[in-house]
This record gives C-alpha cells, sequence and structure tokens, in this order.
C-alpha cells in the first residue's frame, strides 16, 4: 500500500529590488534558510520548500522590499459571488 502524503501548498515570496537596498536583514532572520544573497548581495529565493510562512522576513525588512504572500484555504465559492452581483442587478433595474 502506497501513501500519498499531502502537498502543503507553497507560499509566493516576492522582493522587489528596486526598493531593497541590500542589507541583508531578511536572510539574517529567516530561521529555515529560505533565503540567500546572491553575488551583488541582494536577496533571493534560494529553498522554497523550506518556507514555514513565519513572516520574519517581511516584519524586519526596513524597506519593505518582500512581501510574502500566505495561501489561505478559504476560498470565496462562486455561488456566494452570483448570488451579489444577481441582487445587485435586481436593485439597479428596481425590482
Amino acid at each position: 500500500m502506497v501513501e500519498t502524503k499531502k502537498k502543503k501548498e507553497e507560499p509566493r515570496i516576492d522582493i522587489f529590488k528596486a526598493w531593497c537596498k541590500g542589507c541583508g536583514i531578511c536572510v539574517a532572520f529567516c530561521p529555515t534558510g529560505v533565503l540567500a544573497k546572491d553575488e551583488a548581495g541582494y536577496p533571493y529565493v534560494k529553498d522554497i520548500e523550506k518556507c514555514i510562512n513565519c513572516g520574519w522576513c517581511e516584519i524586519r525588512c526596513p524597506d519593505f522590499a518582500i512581501t510574502v504572500e500566505k495561501k489561505t484555504k478559504e476560498k470565496k465559492r462562486p455561488e456566494e459571488k452570483s448570488e451579489e452581483a444577481e441582487s445587485e442587478r435586481s436593485l439597479a433595474s428596481g425590482q
């Protein structure tokens, strides 16, 4: 019997190099070693699978140059969206 392992959803880490001054604080505070510095001293995502969504890199960045998008499992159901649109349409038409 083969067990299927549920794959963890990976976060998305965006680094805005135009805002980054290459201080290395995000790399230093990452507890799992997801981030590393390139040859110019700017951070890059080395191993996204290790990310635990702690957000330390984003919190500690003095230039707001890094963001971590935490994926949530709660998604808006399409039925709710269509019901809202339908009620807006009926209000607009005066019914």
